[in-house]
Formats: C-alpha cells, structure tokens, sequence
C-alpha cells in the first residue's frame, strides 16, 4: 500500500481543489468550441443564400396559396368597389327620401284629420245657421268612403256627423240600428242578401217601426291634393231630397273669409290641445259729464280716455273684464283763446279790501282716475259675423281717485259694434258721495249722475 503525503503548507490545500474543479470546465469549453466550429462551417455562404431566397420566391408564386390569396385580394378590391358604389347609392337614395319627407312634413301640407276637422266645422256652421232647423228627426242610413281609407272610418265619420249635429241644433237624433243590418233569403234556389240600404221596402219598414222622418247619406272622397264631403237629406216616405251640400277643402277657407266669420268660432279643439282664451281690448277716446268735488259746470265737463280689456266666454256672448278711465276737465285742458285788448287809457279799478273766508272750501278735481270691474252680454245669433252691426249692454262697479278723493262709482251701457275694429260706447254713471279732508276738517262731498260717450279701436 503507497504511504499517503500530507500538505505541508496552506498552499497545496487551497490549490488541490482548484485543479480537481478546473480540468472537467476545461473539457466542457473545447466540446463547445468544437460545437461552434461545425456550425460555422455548415453556414452558406452570402452567393447561395441569394440563390435560395430566388428559388424561393419563384416556388412559392407557382404554388396555389398564391393564386388563392391573388384571388382573395381582387375579391376583396372588387367587393369594396362594389360596396363603395351600393354605399353611395344608398346615400342618394337616403338623400331622396329625406327630402321627400321634408316636402311632406312643411306647413303647406295639412295633415289628414286636420281637413277632416275642417270639413265638420263648415258642416257644424251650416247646421248652426239652420239649413236642416225644420227637420223633426234625423237618423244616418249609409256612410261610404274612399277606397284609401280604412272601412272602420264610415262608423267614425257617423259618429263625427252626429256629434256636429247635436252640438249646432236641436234636431233629435236616431240610431237606426236596422239600416246596418242584412238577411239573407233563398229565392229560385238563389241566396239573396239584402239590407235596408239597398232595399227601399225594408227602409220603410225600418223607418215606420223607429218613428224616423228623415235619413242622411254621406260620402267622404279622399285625395293626395284635397278632400270632398258630399251629404244629402231625403224624405222617408216620399223619398224626396230636402237638403244636399258638398264640402270641397280647397274652398273652405275661402267662403269663410267671405262670410266675415272667425274661423274659430266654428273649429273644434282636437283632443288634448289646451284651452286658448280668446280676448278684447277696447281702447277708446270720448268725452264725459261727471260731478265734481266743487267748482262751475266747465270743471264738471271731461276728457275720457278708456281702455277695457275682457275675456269672451259662453261662446263669445258674455264677457268679463276690467276699465280703466282716465279723466281731464276741459277747464284744466282748454284755456281761454288769446285776444288783443283795447288801450284807452284807462285804469282799472282793483278792491282793495279781500274777501274773508270764514269755512274751508274745497277745489274742483282737475283730474281723475277711475277703475271698475265690467260684465258684458253681447246679443248675437248662432255666431258672430263682422258683416253685421252687433250690440251688447255691460254694468261695472268700481271707484273714483283723485288727490285725496275717493268716491264708489257705478256705471252701465250700451256697446255697438261696427265691422271688427271700432265701436261705440253710450254710458250713465252714478258717483256716491264721499267725505274728504280740507285744512284738517272733513268735508262731505255730494255724488250725483254722469255719462259718457266713447269711440274705441278694438283688438
């Protein structure tokens, strides 16, 4: 057995270990660069590189995959050519019927209940003036419309019918529920159906058994440019015609404005819109003779300037408001016309001697303000033409200002009204007596009877 040799110094320990670690890492970096020496030989070089990436390119350009993705790629230039082009039709088209519905929604086009309303509200106006006043009783036979309206419209437009037929006139109303009615019967082995639209006899029947007098037919015709309601009243007995009207929306307007009526007096509210008072505003000028506190008949004579606002009610035949009267003496307004007097020398003689007063007295108003709340009846017929002279009464109750004056005021008149602007206005007035305060003692005032006359511009 060899004898074993131990370190004799710290050197050979620490460098022992060192040459045992060394030598395996050593042969581990020479099989690495062996490694990389293969490697590098196996690299082509730059000229055969170029030649495969030629090869390459022209294998690949033969292959399917790129005459699919060719393919693909025109598609896809064509599609959004195609896409493009359908877009910009679209737009055009978009572009058409955004001005269509523009031209259709303008003010110029009336919407279709609107002419309907409007074509009732004339048909209202004639039945308000009486046209079918003599007839006893009145029931709807037949409704027909056009082929562009709904067939549930004929049961709407009767409805409609009847409702301006009770509202303008007394005539009574009867549904006959037989003239909707029809029985069907065999004769010669046929199937007859029939009904008392269309059967005369079984009309007669219908209208001895209800009481009916009188029937109504109606026809609703409707058009892109306008709109015809055509109604006829005929005897059911004798089957003659005693009252027919046509109903065109193109002259509507017109013969409105040429019977001088206010067109809302016969336009019905449609559901839902709100009330829409309807006011009258005199502003007038005139004259008036009212006591005065004091003074000589010229302080008691005045300038009137009136203003009174109401608002119409009970189908234009009442109306309630307030006036308001501003009052001038004519003493305080007119003075004396300047004049030349005569120089002859002589002196006037003036007293010397002033005249006592032993009382307070007081001085005329030189002017008043009145205020009152008015009440006023027109008497009209069914409606208010401005083609006719139209008279009314009003009564107000109200009170008399002035510097420290105030004195209850009652007044009552008589209005006339000319065309739509103007009208006239005779008027008595009662001024209560009042006490008021002169140099610190009251004074009792007398009250006594006025009138005045006023000449107004109306609005």
């Amino acid at each position: 057995m060899p004898r074993q040799s131990f370190p004799t110094s710290i050197r050979d320990v620490t460098l022992k270990p060192w040459r045992h670690f060394a030598e395996p890492l050593d042969m581990r970096n020479s099989f690495h660069m062996d490694r990389s020496r293969t490697l590098l030989a196996r690299l082509p070089t730059p000229r055969a590189a170029f030649h495969a990436f030629i090869l390459a390119v022209f294998a690949f350009a033969s292959s399917p995959l790129w005459a699919q993705a060719a393919t693909d790629t025109y598609d896809d230039e064509e599609s959004s050519g195609i896409a493009a082009k359908t877009g910009a039709k679209d737009e055009a088209q978009q572009a058409q019927d955004a001005e269509k519905l523009n031209v259709a929604s303008s003010n110029h086009v009336r919407r279709f209940h609107e002419v309907l309303d409007e074509l009732l509200a004339e048909f209202g106006y004639d039945v308000k003036m009486g046209q079918i006043k003599g007839l006893s009783n009145l029931a709807v036979r037949k409704i027909r419309v056009s082929p562009a309206i709904p067939k549930t419209y004929e049961d709407y437009l009767e409805v409609l019918l009847n409702e301006r037929i009770r509202e303008n006139s007394q005539v009574r109303l009867i549904a006959c529920v037989p003239c909707k009615t029809r029985t069907s019967s065999l004769v010669d082995g046929k199937l007859m159906i029939t009904s008392p639209a269309t059967n005369m006899a079984k009309l007669e029947a219908a209208a001895q058994s209800l009481g009916i007098e009188y029937f109504m037919d109606a026809v609703l015709v409707y058009h892109t440019t306008h709109m015809v309601l055509a109604l006829n009243v005929f005897n059911a007995q004798t089957k003659e015609m005693v009252w027919a009207r046509t109903y065109n929306s193109e002259t509507v307007k017109s013969r409105y404005q040429k019977l001088a009526i206010d067109y809302s007096q016969v336009a019905k509210s449609r559901p839902g819109e709100d009330y829409v008072p309807d006011y009258r505003v005199m502003i007038g000028f005139g004259g008036a003779a009212i006591p005065n506190v004091a003074g000589t008949k010229e302080d008691s004579t005045m300038l009137n300037l009136q203003i009174r606002a109401t608002e119409k009610f009970n189908n234009r035949h009442d109306e309630f408001g307030m006036l308001f009267s501003l009052l001038k003496t004519t003493s305080s307004t007119l003075n004396a016309y300047p004049t030349i007097e005569p120089n002859d020398g002589s002196a006037t003689s003036t007293d010397t001697e002033e005249d006592l007063v032993t009382e307070p007295t007081p001085k005329p108003f030189q002017m008043a303000f009145g205020i009152y709340g008015v009440y006023s009846h027109l008497f009209l017929g069914s409606v208010e033409s401005y083609n006719e002279a139209r008279s009314g009464m009003h009564v107000g109750m109200g009170g008399l200002f002035s510097t420290g004056y105030l004195a209850p005021l009652l007044r009552a008149g008589w209005d006339i009204y000319f065309g739509k602007r103007f009208s006239t206005s005779f008027s008595g007035c009662y001024v209560a007596s009042s006490t008021i305060l002169v140099s610190g003692e009251s004074v009792k005032t007398k009250g006594g009877a006025g009138v005045d006359v006023i000449m107004s511009f109306n609005f």
